[in-house]
């Protein structure tokens, strides 16, 4: 079971390592980053009980508050990657069991250090609040962030950020019966306690391992369709004798007829949605979301609008930031540009100011400034 604590500490804290190096300008990732967090601390706290506290009931019986972070994460991440305008602030009430958990694990804790001794009853009394709690909040909130990935399957969520949502929820529910299935073993099997509490724990932390395997594949398999996306733009040219059978060829075909009921529900899907503010968003992606071939938003785009996939996205980026800043000016507030950039889905300082130029003509701090002028001249 040690062998497996450690390589699942060491596992969390390498996938942790990547998120921080890689993806941590997706805001919805510092979810992922916290949970990582939370599985390398409890793991690590585990190891450093097994190895230097030598009271078997502590080390064998003694429940971690973590986990109980573990369900609250995941319904988060549903919640972000569903809901553009959500705010993580907004659902805090979903840690207070954690905070209980984690006064109650230190107080108990500190008491035994006190009296020197492990007082049985209050640690039967922390374990049984401390089951029921994890139990019903890591079986509560995945089957929550169920629902909600299997709603937005076809909408919302692309298909990699579906698969992750859904495995990882079903790893947390795995972990939880664990508690029924030790209970009743337990009941039947008296005088094996020890050895089924073993084999429970050891599943649990092989789990909580997986979970870092997924999240790491997730960060790989994002990062490998994003960077395929500019690589794969010869090849859709390429094809175009394909795509001609789908629909009609591009020499004999009267765009404005072809495609305009069709431009209007992909333009529609776009603002609608704010698609353009997620900062990982891709071609295959936006056909999902829209129920579009992709091969048709290219033509589209590529054809009938003259422009290609990142600056039809990227316009609708900078007039998100262009009326943050009018709206900002308007109430007398301050402007953080960076923040604004990545609220309107940038995923770096240097992209956006290259865009915005290009757009524009002047730099974010120029547009600013004539802004400004403009204001103060209307009030003179």
């Amino acid at each position: 079971m040690q062998y497996i604590i450690i390589i699942g500490a060491s596992q969390a804290l390498v996938a942790l390592w990547l998120l921080l190096v890689r993806d941590r300008k997706v805001s919805s990732n510092y979810l992922f980053i916290f949970l990582l967090s939370a599985i390398a601390v409890h793991l690590i706290i585990k190891f450093i009980i097994f190895n230097y506290v030598p009271d078997q009931s502590i080390r064998q019986q003694m429940n971690t508050f973590i986990s109980v972070c573990y369900g609250p994460i995941i319904y988060l991440y549903a919640l972000r990657k569903t809901k553009k305008d959500f705010l993580v602030a907004k659902k805090w009430y979903v840690f207070l069991p954690f905070f209980v958990l984690m006064i109650a694990y230190f107080t108990v804790s500190c008491v035994f250090l006190i009296l020197n001794r492990v007082d049985k009853k209050l640690l039967d009394l922390y374990n049984d609040l401390s089951l029921s709690l994890i139990f019903i909040i890591n079986l509560y909130y995945p089957v929550k962030s169920i629902l909600i990935a299997n709603k937005n399957k076809k909408t919302l969520l692309h298909q990699i950020e579906y698969g992750v949502i859904i495995k990882i929820s079903c790893c947390i529910l795995f972990i939880e019966s664990f508690i029924p299935i030790s209970k009743i073993l337990q009941l039947i099997f008296p005088q094996d306690s020890n050895t089924i509490n073993i084999i429970i724990r050891s599943l649990t932390y092989f789990t909580l391992l997986i979970i870092c395997l997924l999240i790491i594949r997730k960060s790989f398999k994002i990062q490998n369709e994003n960077s395929l996306e500019p690589i794969l733009k010869p090849k859709i040219e390429i094809e175009k004798t394909d795509i001609s059978k789908e629909v009609v060829h591009l020499n004999t075909i009267d765009f404005e007829f072809k495609f305009k009921d069709l431009w209007q529900k992909l333009d529609e899907s776009v603002k609608r949605q704010q698609l353009f503010r997620d900062c990982d968003l891709t071609l295959d992606q936006l056909a999902t979301k829209t129920n579009i071939n992709k091969y048709q938003i290219s033509e589209m785009l590529n054809g009938y609008k003259n422009k290609s996939f990142y600056q039809y996205i990227n316009e609708y980026r900078i007039e998100y930031f262009k009326k943050g800043i009018e709206k900002a000016i308007e109430k007398n507030e301050n402007i953080n540009f960076l923040f604004l950039s990545y609220e309107a889905g940038f995923k770096s300082k240097s992209s956006f100011n290259r865009y915005f130029k290009e757009i524009n003509g002047k730099t974010p701090s120029e547009y600013y400034k004539n802004l400004i002028k403009e204001r103060n001249l209307e009030m003179a």
